[in-house]
């Protein structure tokens, strides 16, 4: 028993002699933390010469650089030097003191000898190279880097190490050589590193100088080395990256062709070209792939993507070219003829009504189809969409009865389902382009609690809009053309100019805006005004004078309703339109930092992540 108390007695001595210690570690870290560096000094010199651990010197090595206390500097470095010979890292701090301490001779000397007497061991390397950055040597970083590679005799080691710091001294073409060094021999191995490094490299490339110079050098070594598939799959990948797919279509084409494919990676390009606005590159895609027939089991997923990215094209530029829009007509009719209409070809019927009544001016016979198909039909809800479809029609060619009773019908057939709900709100448009005001936002305040997000924040804002400029008169309720009425006169504007944007008249929307901002220029629809405009003149292919709509919102509406939507279309434009991935990355992550609530955060999110280049398990 005694012999076991004898023992506790010394470990809690042993333990109070620790306890001690440390706290006269953290009392001399904090004084060196407040930039006490003499009473640091005082303390870390005691701890240092009763413990001359790395933790230690490490504190006392720094409060003494502080002081200037070179002398002292010089003694600390040999003395761990001594201690530990074969660690790099006292190697470079003795040559640090040379150096701060106006010895630069002896400082070369020891940054020379210490790569000089570097090991064959990559351990050791590594710690060099990092001792060396950790005072901005990258030159002296870099040569040791070199020899590493001479040591261990591989060229292809410690590319990631040296391209990061060539893009820092901006040395662009050293990062390119390095980055096609690594598949030089045709290794698929190393192509995800080289892949890193242009990555890194491409981040900060606004004048895309940098993707020229990649894109020049890769096209040199495939003229040289034809074979090398490495060279050619990276060129893909950087006019992938840049969104340059009109390039990217000639290569994938290409190695398509030389692998004998189906045109899987053709069709997949499209895709993303189809998606990133790019419809020129994705018809191309998609024709390439069909041409291919029945060798090709993506040749029917091209045909049906291919009118849709047609219909998509035709809808994203005002004036519509009717030439396209009839030559459309043609292929749509064709393929409902060839296929029939049934649940399977419902996408491809609704859009060629939607394209005969809006832009070829073939309302009844959208109509005679729409009626057809729902007749076909079976499925309740397909009829619905059918119905809601024949009634947007009717309201295009002016008939208010007709459309209210279809987009009514819906809602009560469906009211708990998307479709009904969809139906509601559309009736509530309806009422609101007649300036119905009440009553639509008597239907818009039913659909705030609507089970689709879209819906609901839809019918929020209209609601919220007409809360926000009706008077308080007595409505006019036969006023379709807003006449013979000074009643909510701005609000009557507004949504004439709204129902002519339904209608395709974008021309007659844009006059009818302005007249909100002369009738009333201190209204609270300026900012809704701004949104409208900027979002026809982004069809209109003005993007500059959209940019400039969107940020005089921004300046004055920033945290209003429409905050979110413009900050993001205004993403969106410099994303897609102006090609100016930067200044989209900053509007992206300012509606997920300043509009967390907003159903735009996710949307946002996804596109900043792939902006700034994230693996797709990433996003």
């Amino acid at each position: 028993m005694k012999k076991i108390l004898l023992t506790v007695y010394a470990l809690l001595a042993s333990l109070l002699l620790v306890a001690q210690h440390s706290d006269e570690e953290r009392l001399a870290v904090q004084f060196y933390q407040d930039g006490e560096y003499e009473k640091a000094e005082e303390l870390f010199s005691k701890l240092y010469n009763k413990k001359s651990d790395t933790y230690i010197y490490y504190y006392y090595f720094q409060t003494l650089l502080r002081l200037n206390n070179y002398k002292e500097l010089e003694k600390v470095a040999k003395k761990q030097l001594r201690l530990q010979p074969a660690s790099q890292r006292f190697k470079i701090d003795l040559g640090y003191v040379y150096e701060v301490s106006n010895e630069s001779e002896k400082a070369t000397k020891e940054y020379e000898n210490a790569i000089k007497d570097l090991p064959p061991n990559p351990n050791a390397i590594m710690e060099l190279y990092n001792s060396f950055l950790a005072f901005a040597k990258r030159e002296y970083a870099v040569a040791t880097l070199q020899k590493g590679r001479r040591l261990l005799h591989d060229d292809k080691l410690f590319s990631v190490e040296l391209t990061n710091i060539y893009i820092q001294q901006n040395q662009t073409n050293k990062v390119i050589e390095e980055a096609l060094n690594l598949v030089k021999d045709n290794d698929a191995h190393f192509r995800p590193i080289s892949e890193q490094i242009i990555q890194n490299l491409l981040l900060d490339d606004e004048n895309k100088l940098r993707y020229q110079s990649i894109k020049t050098q890769l096209q040199k070594q495939i003229q040289k080395n034809p074979s090398n598939n490495c060279y050619l799959q990276l060129l893909y990948w950087i006019c992938e990256l840049n969104r340059d797919y009109a390039e990217a279509l000639l290569l994938a084409k290409t190695m398509d062709k030389q692998d004998k494919g189906e045109g899987a990676s053709v069709y997949y390009l499209a895709n993303t070209a189809a998606k990133n606005y790019d419809y020129t590159a994705a018809i191309d895609g998609y024709n390439y792939v069909i041409s291919k027939g029945k060798q090709s089991s993506f040749s029917t997923l091209a045909e049906y993507a291919l009118l849709n990215v047609k219909y998509e094209k035709l809808l994203s530029i005002f004036p519509v070219r009717m030439v396209d829009a009839l030559n459309l007509e043609h292929e749509f009719k064709k393929k409902i003829a060839d296929n029939g209409i049934h649940s399977g070809t419902s996408e491809w019927i609704r859009k060629y009504a939607h394209l005969l009544a809006f832009l070829v001016n073939k309302p009844a016979e959208a109509v005679s189809l729409l009626e057809q198909a729902i007749q076909n039909s079976s499925d309740i809800k397909e009829q619905a969409i059918y119905k809601v479809d024949l009634a947007d029609i009717e309201l295009f060619r002016g008939n208010i009865w007709e459309a209210t009773l279809l987009y009514s019908q819906v809602d009560k057939a469906l009211p708990n389902d998307t479709i009904g709900q969809f139906a509601k709100f559309s009736n509530a448009k309806l009422s609101f382009y007649i300036s119905e005001f009440k009553w639509a936002k008597s239907q818009l305040d039913v659909l705030k609690a609507a089970t689709s997000k879209l819906i609901s924040n839809d019918a929020i804002y209209l609601s919220l809009l007409i809360t926000e400029n009706e008077e308080d008169e007595e409505e006019n309720e036969d006023s379709l053309l807003f006449e013979g009425t000074s009643a909510n006169l701005a609000l009557r504007y507004y949504a004439k100019a709204d129902f002519l944007i339904f209608q395709n008249k974008a021309d007659e929307a844009i006059q009818m805006l302005d007249s909100v901002l002369i009738i009333s220029p201190l209204t609270s629809l300026t900012d809704d005004v701004y949104f409208q405009k900027a979002k026809i003149n982004i069809r209109r292919g003005n993007y500059l004078e959209a940019e400039n709509l969107l940020k005089k919102l921004l300046a004055t509406y920033s945290f209003d309703i429409l905050g979110d939507d413009a900050t993001f279309l205004l993403a969106q434009l410099y994303d897609y339109y102006l090609k100016d991935p930067a200044q989209a990355m900053t509007c992206y992550q300012k509606v997920m930092k300043d509009y967390g609530n907003s159903i735009l955060v996710n949307d946002a999110r996804r596109r900043f992540r792939t902006l700034r280049g994230d693996t797709p398990n990433q996003l």
